[in-house]
């Protein structure tokens, strides 16, 4: 069934924003999921042995700041909502960002294995890079930070030997090659653009908006835009 936001934007386009406002799977990962890691990670420390103590290393520093982090998402998302698509372009709760949609490249779909599932999540690409980072606050500098170095890592380098390995030590069979095999789409869309970066639209921010939902919006205003000279 489709979503009153792709109908919406099917029927109407843009004239009127699509603003995504928390919903209870927003609140239920804030107030269930994310504890629920924590205290996943605390325990992996407390049982002993070397695989549970790394595990627990690792992932409790990596819970508490998506804990913190979607935390502080949702406190400012009473104002303008977790994501908004507009004719001006996009906002982005997560960046604390305004997004021209001159500046925004395709979005696509990509999979990766975690966890013992596969999950599904949207990229895209952001031309013009460096125009954003003085509106960046000290958090939003560090993932979008994140995301530059992914993207600009060379391609069968440390970080890809660091992911096979990771998941290798933790039994994610196939993990490994899914994260570099999404690591070499980023660096593939992003080898002609020397000022571009590859960004997500995570599903927390867009509840019940699907991942197919999103990248029809996206490219669907990037290809009308192409077609009048107006981006690339």
């Amino acid at each position: 069934m489709a979503s009153r936001e792709i109908e919406q934007f099917r029927s109407h386009g843009l004239g009127s924003p699509i603003c995504i406002k928390p919903g209870l799977r927003s609140y239920l990962f804030l107030l269930v999921v994310g504890p629920l890691l924590i205290a996943g990670s605390i325990l992996a420390l407390a049982k002993g042995g070397p695989l549970p103590f790394l595990a627990g290393l690792i992932g409790l520093p990596l819970s508490a700041f998506a804990f913190l982090l979607y935390l502080v998402v949702l406190l400012r998302s009473r104002r303008r909502g977790l994501i908004e698509f507009s004719n001006r372009g996009i906002y982005h709760a997560l960046y604390r960002l305004d997004l021209a949609w001159s500046d925004i490249g395709p979005a696509w779909t990509y999979s990766l294995r975690a966890g013992g599932r596969m999950h599904e999540d949207v990229l895209f690409i952001l031309r013009n890079a460096s125009n954003y980072k003085p509106a960046l606050g000290k958090i939003e500098r560090i993932l979008f930070a994140i995301m530059e170095r992914q993207g600009r890592s060379a391609s069968g380098g440390a970080l890809d030997s660091a992911l096979r390995s990771f998941t290798a030590i933790f039994g994610e069979a196939g993990a490994g090659s899914d994260t570099v095999g999404v690591l070499n789409e980023m660096r593939r869309r992003l080898s002609r653009e020397p000022d571009a970066v590859v960004l997500s639209i995570p599903s927390l921010i867009r509840p019940g908006l699907s991942n197919a939902d999103t990248v029809e919006i996206v490219n669907t205003v990037v290809v009308y835009l192409a077609r009048r000279g107006l981006t690339r």
